[in-house]
């Protein structure tokens, strides 16, 4: 009883403000043109047939206001998946949008929609309102499958399931880097409110029972413009690293503020704090820092190949590629449903995706691999991966080698 409620009560305390920090790194190329792409890494043409299966596409649209590409980039997967790949087991897939405009009372009219529909699952990319519509599914037996984001429900309601592990890399990068390096405190320099330090907060004592590293929050009030007082207070903790968490405006005057007192420690950020237009605000451009991402944005990398080749195949434009969720979501979904046979329903798919006897790669993650049903993290059972991607930031803003780590030891439960 103990150990369920202390999951309850943690869960609900980090899920949301966790998904919700991170955002997806750069995908796209600094190219515009298409010129170079080759449509024979597509493979031999392997079209499904038979009645289709139906699944529901939940995302923002684009009257949402950060509305992003996936409308297009998911039918352009679908189209992929149907043509080259064989649908599901064989078979067509047919998919329907539903647009909630970054509203929770229409996330719940997609949900319910999908519920009375033929769909056998909804899917996600980076769904505005993933808990909304998890509460409807869930009781509903109707699989969710989202790449990033989702809160309490999301994470732990039963028939949901998430690729993303976004608590994990929240507090799991800077200390599993810390650890390796033997520094026993991280300072966290994070905007003051609720959303952000509550993870730190809630979840700090179990990193630091796992591993010995203390992530110290040092909490910063919203438009703050001079960041030297808290760089400073960081280094007078006695801190051995140093944590961002928040927007680029939020960190430029933090990494300003580590070069103009000279402070030659550690850092870490999450990727969504730095970019080559920031660096140039910075002198000398951004210090040795490592950054957690999302996805591997190398153009010469196999998968950002074949991405590439089904936006051009099924046209989708650079500006567009900024709705890659829904490429990872669908195709992942494919990849862990592939090789069904017999019926194919909102049952057998979930019993499916509860029980995946091997690890599957999740698209464009640097092999990073998802394997829902294994729980890597018990504190947030629905998602299916337990490593995170981390990347070291060039001076300049870009990202250069990538390499996953396994962040989930470091959140056992008391008691496991």
């Amino acid at each position: 009883m103990v150990k369920n409620n202390w999951r309850r009560r943690t869960t609900a305390l980090a899920c949301t403000a966790a998904a919700a920090t991170l955002m997806v790194a750069g995908c796209s190329s600094d190219s515009d043109s298409d010129s170079g792409v080759d449509l024979s890494v597509l493979g031999e043409a392997k079209a499904a047939a038979g009645d289709p299966i139906e699944l529901m596409f939940n995302t923002t649209g684009d009257k949402g206001a950060s509305y992003t590409h996936e409308t297009e980039v998911a039918d352009a997967t679908v189209s992929y998946i149907n043509e080259y790949l064989g649908g599901i087991g064989g078979r067509p897939v047919k998919l329907t949008i539903c647009a909630d405009e970054i509203q929770a009372a229409k996330a719940r009219e997609c949900a319910n929609k999908a519920v009375g529909s033929q769909a056998v699952a909804v899917v996600g990319g980076s769904p505005s309102n993933p808990d909304v519509v998890a509460a409807v599914t869930s009781p509903a037996a109707m699989p969710y499958f989202v790449a990033v984001g989702g809160g309490q429900a999301t994470m732990s309601s039963p028939n949901t399931y998430a690729l993303s592990n976004a608590v994990g890399g929240l507090l799991g990068q800077p200390a599993y880097l810390a650890k390796a390096k033997g520094i026993k405190k991280v300072a966290v320099l994070v905007i003051d409110a609720p959303l952000a330090t509550t993870p730190f907060k809630s979840l700090g004592a179990v990193v630091k029972a796992n591993t010995g590293v203390d992530l110290e929050v040092i909490a910063i009030p919203p438009g703050t413009a001079d960041m030297t007082p808290f760089v400073q207070a960081a280094v007078k903790s006695g801190a051995g690293q140093i944590h961002m968490v928040g927007e680029e405006n939020f960190c430029t005057p933090i990494f300003k503020a580590i070069g103009s007192l000279g402070v030659k420690l550690p850092i870490t950020s999450l990727s969504n704090c730095v970019s080559k237009d920031s660096a140039k605000q910075i002198p000398g451009g951004y210090p040795e820092t490592d950054v957690l991402v999302s996805a591997s944005s190398d153009p010469e990398s196999e998968d950002m190949k074949v991405f590439r080749a089904v936006g051009k195949k099924y046209g989708i434009s650079a500006e567009q590629e900024d709705g890659v969720t829904a490429y990872w979501s669908l195709l992942s979904l494919q990849r862990a449903l592939d090789g069904m046979t017999g019926e194919i329903s909102r049952k057998t798919i979930i019993d499916r995706l509860g029980k995946m006897s091997a690890p599957v790669a999740i698209p464009m993650m640097n092999g990073q691999t998802f394997q829902c049903g294994s729980t890597p993290m018990p504190i947030t059972p629905n998602v299916c991966s337990g490593s995170v991607l981390n990347a070291a930031l060039k001076s300049d803003g870009t990202v250069g080698e990538i390499s996953a780590l396994d962040v989930a030891p470091l959140f056992t439960m008391p008691g496991r």
